[in-house]
């Protein structure tokens, strides 16, 4: 199977990132690539600051709970 970036792919970019068995499969999975990944966690980053200034005085806002899952996940899926 051949492992496709879908951001790059939405770009118009090459979006080969590799293979993965069964390697006569023709079909298609998608993933990001670590370009797109580094991009997508700083957006991430900013949000959590962005939340944690305003939490201070409303307490700790929904969104910053959904986000701070999202990066644990992330770190998850990276080991």
């Amino acid at each position: 199977m051949k492992i496709i970036c879908s951001w790059c792919q939405q770009e118009g970019k090459t979006a080969l990132m590799g293979e993965k068995p069964p390697m006569t499969d023709v079909r298609e999975t998608h993933g990001i690539c670590v370009v797109h990944r580094h991009e997508v966690e700083a957006r991430w980053q900013a949000s959590i600051h962005q939340d944690s200034y305003s939490a201070t005085a409303t307490g700790l806002s929904s969104k910053l709970f959904h986000w701070t899952s999202l990066l644990q996940v992330t770190e998850k899926i990276r080991l």
